[in-house]
C-alpha cells in the first residue's frame, strides 16, 4: 500500500506539472478552473501581505508632524482670540443696553460719559471722563451709575472732566439712613490701591439704633446732590466720644467703572425785580 500511495502521489504531481507547464487549450482550461478555485485564498493572502507591510511601514517624518502640530496650535489660538473678541462685544452691548434703559427711566436730565483715564496713585480718589464744559458739564455736578452715586465733577476741560469719587475724603455728602430719622455727613477715606476703602457716616446720635444692612441715601441738603441717591449700606455702628459713626459699604464698585452719567442740576435763576416807576413831577 505504501508503494502504491507514493506512486499515486508522483503521478498526481506529474499531472499538475504537465497542466501548468504545457500551453495547450486543454491545459489552459484546467489552469483557469484551478485559479478560480484558488482565487479566494490568493486574495486573502494578498490582503494579509499588505496589512503586514503597512504594519512595518516607516513612521511619519517627525519634522512634518511637528509642523502640522504647530499649525493646529496657531489655528486654535486664533479661534480663542475670536471667541474673546466676540464675548467682549456681547458684554459691551449688554452694558450699553442697560445704560440706555437707565437713562430713559431716570428722573434726571443726564449726560452719558465714558471713563477714559485712571491713575494707580489716585485710583480711589478721582478719574477722568470724556465729557467737559463744551458738552454741557458743569462743576460740582453729581456723577452716578444705575447702582448709585459715584462722586462729583471737579476740574473741567472742553471735552474732559475730573471726577472726585465718593471714596475721596474731599467728597462729602449729606446722608440719611432708611427707616430712621438719623442724618449725618458721609465722607471717604484715604486707602492704598489694594484696599477697598470704606465710607464713614459721621455726626450721628450716639443712642441711635442703626441696623447693619440698612440703606444709606443722599438727603438732598446742601444743593449739590439730589435726594435719594443710594450711597451704600451700613456695615456696623460705632460709638465715638461725642457722636456716633456708621461704617458704610459703598453701593458702587469703584474698581470697575466704565460708563457714568453726569446729572445736570437745575439752577434757579433769580426773579428780576420790577423796575421802579419814576415819580411824576407836577407841572
Amino acid at each position: 500500500m505504501k508503494k502504491l500511495n507514493i506512486l499515486a502521489l508522483l503521478i498526481f504531481v506529474a499531472g499538475l506539472v504537465a497542466v501548468f507547464t504545457f500551453d495547450t487549450a486543454t491545459t489552459r482550461q484546467i489552469q483557469s478552473r484551478v485559479l478560480s478555485l484558488l482565487s479566494p485564498f490568493i486574495h486573502s493572502s494578498a490582503a494579509m501581505e499588505q496589512a503586514a507591510e503597512s504594519a512595518v511601514a516607516p513612521q511619519v517624518n517627525p519634522a512634518e508632524l511637528k509642523r502640522e502640530n504647530d499649525e493646529q496650535r496657531v489655528q486654535l489660538e486664533r479661534l480663542r482670540i475670536i471667541q474673546q473678541k466676540y464675548n467682549q462685544i456681547i458684554e459691551e452691548n449688554a452694558k450699553l443696553r442697560q445704560l440706555i434703559e437707565f437713562k430713559q427711566s431716570a428722573p434726571f436730565k443726564m449726560t452719558a460719559a465714558k471713563v477714559i483715564r485712571r491713575s494707580s496713585t489716585t485710583w480711589w480718589n478721582s478719574l477722568i471722563i470724556d465729557k467737559g464744559s463744551l458738552d454741557g458739564i458743569g462743576t460740582d455736578s453729581p456723577v452716578i451709575t444705575s447702582v448709585g452715586l459715584v462722586g462729583k465733577t471737579s476740574t473741567l476741560a472742553p471735552h474732559m472732566a475730573k471726577v472726585i469719587l465718593l471714596t475721596d475724603e474731599m467728597c462729602r455728602v449729606s446722608a440719611k439712613i432708611e427707616g430712621t430719622r438719623d442724618q449725618g455727613i458721609l465722607v471717604g477715606e484715604r486707602a492704598a490701591l489694594e484696599v477697598r476703602p470704606e465710607l464713614h457716616l459721621r455726626f450721628l446720635d450716639r443712642n441711635s439704633n442703626i441696623n447693619a444692612g440698612a440703606g444709606v441715601y443722599s438727603s438732598g441738603e446742601g444743593g449739590v446732590f439730589p435726594a435719594d441717591l443710594l450711597l451704600g449700606r451700613v456695615k456696623r455702628f460705632e460709638n465715638r466720644e461725642i457722636s456716633g459713626e456708621a461704617v458704610i459699604e459703598p453701593a458702587v464698585d469703584f474698581s470697575t467703572l466704565d460708563y457714568v452719567f453726569v446729572i445736570e442740576m437745575q439752577v434757579a435763576e433769580p426773579t428780576p425785580e420790577p423796575a421802579a416807576t419814576p415819580a411824576r413831577t407836577k407841572p
